[in-house]
């Protein structure tokens, strides 16, 4: 099994005083606060609202007095699933500020509201943290391996698979995972996954990445009106299932590119989407599209940290990954496994064409021909251990 080390576990160790860290279900949010922080007790609440410490199951008026209790007396206490937590309780939490040390732990992102907004009892006193899926820098780096560290990016998959090649061969139960663990997000933001939501996921995952394409598909397949289309993705965005990705068209108006938050999630739901797997017929997969897709926009997430920029894509020349400062792209890079020299030389063209200043090539298995910046799987590690040493030298 793989221990990835993560950036985050210094980073919730900065967070001075009180904190929240939170963040979609199965991030790593628990693992890294009980790993990464100095804690003297930690409690849990319960889906029937009592409080878990130990192999005690305390009631919440209880529980709550026992919390407040130990951060009175200058301990340091991880309270975990703090979005259970009924809003009338935290006046008491709050009597116990400055003294102790806080963790609030919440797998909804509503859950910030509890401690932001102006009316709660909470403003002030305690610091969100947002945790997300593994850099893949971080998964680079511990594993050494392109295509492990892709999957490994959603923690939780580490206990249950050591490659895609597992995926492949048990599609339909880590679909059902997956839908499942969406399922539970929703939950907690008292919200359900509708077939409308269910439907925006299994579109994306199949390649529709605008908002038109995504409109137009429900139009066909569910008679849905296209104008409503915007708020289920925005929706879908704030939860943290679809991320947002800047489309480089030359200056000539904005556009984003959407893709589902997870390489697990991209896969299983595009496995889904083409053959079915929930209905349990044998099939033989062709997954290259998803995780082609996810290793190219994983790359670039770590060459735009790399160098400083934001990463963008424009579909025309179909250039994967472009980076660019004050708006303006400086350089671009055609992700590939491997590299014949005729199609290094048409993807350094086509990127030319486009006006972009510098062409790159990034090799997954092979290092690729020579072009300005050539980057092979080896080349990949080191670019990770640069990003982490800089981290560490700021």
């Amino acid at each position: 099994m793989f221990d990835i080390e993560r950036r985050e576990c210094e980073e919730i160790k900065n967070v001075m005083g009180w904190k929240l860290i939170y963040g979609r279900r199965k991030v790593g949010k628990t693992y890294l606060a009980r790993k990464c922080l100095d804690y003297d007790d930690y409690y849990l609440i319960s889906r029937n609202l009592s409080i878990i410490r130990g192999d005690e199951e305390l009631s919440l008026d209880e529980g709550i007095r026992r919390v407040v209790g130990e951060l009175k007396g200058g301990k340091k206490v991880i309270f975990d699933e703090f979005q259970r937590l009924p809003e009338k309780y935290l006046d008491q939490i709050a009597t116990a500020y400055p003294n102790g040390t806080l963790t609030l732990l919440a797998s909804s992102l509503g859950a910030v509201s509890k401690v932001v907004e102006r009316n709660s009892p909470l403003l002030g006193y305690v610091v969100p943290y947002r945790m997300g899926v593994v850099k893949f820098s971080d998964a680079v780096l511990s594993v050494k391996d392109p295509f492990k560290a892709l999957l490994f990016r959603d923690p939780w998959t580490v206990q249950h698979a050591t490659g895609w090649s597992d995926i492949e061969r048990n599609p339909q139960s880590f679909y059902y995972i997956t839908k499942g663990l969406i399922g539970e997000i929703f939950q907690e933001e008292d919200r359900k996954l509708t077939k409308t939501y269910e439907a925006i996921l299994l579109e994306v995952a199949e390649g529709m990445w605008n908002t038109s394409m995504i409109s137009a598909r429900l139009q066909s397949k569910m008679d849905m009106n296209t104008s409503k289309a915007s708020s289920y993705i925005n929706t879908l965005f704030n939860l943290g299932l679809i991320k947002k990705i800047k489309v480089y068209k030359g200056g000539k108006g904005s556009e984003w590119y959407y893709d589902l938050d997870s390489p697990i999630m991209e896969t299983t739901f595009y496995a889904e989407a083409k053959y079915r797997v929930s209905e349990g017929t044998k099939v033989v997969l062709d997954l290259t599209y998803p995780i082609s897709k996810e290793m190219q926009f994983s790359i670039g997430e770590m060459l735009a940290e790399y160098y400083n920029a934001e990463l963008a894509y424009t579909p025309q020349g179909d250039i994967d990954v472009v980076l660019l400062k004050k708006g303006k792209p400086f350089i671009a890079y055609e992700v590939k496994n491997r590299f014949s020299d005729k199609e290094a030389r048409k993807a350094i063209e086509r990127i030319k064409d486009f006006g972009i200043p510098r062409a790159g090539l990034v090799g997954v298995l092979e290092d690729p021909p020579s072009s300005e910046d050539s980057i092979g799987r080896d080349r990949l590690v080191e670019i990770a251990r640069e990003i982490k040493e800089a981290r560490n030298r700021n």
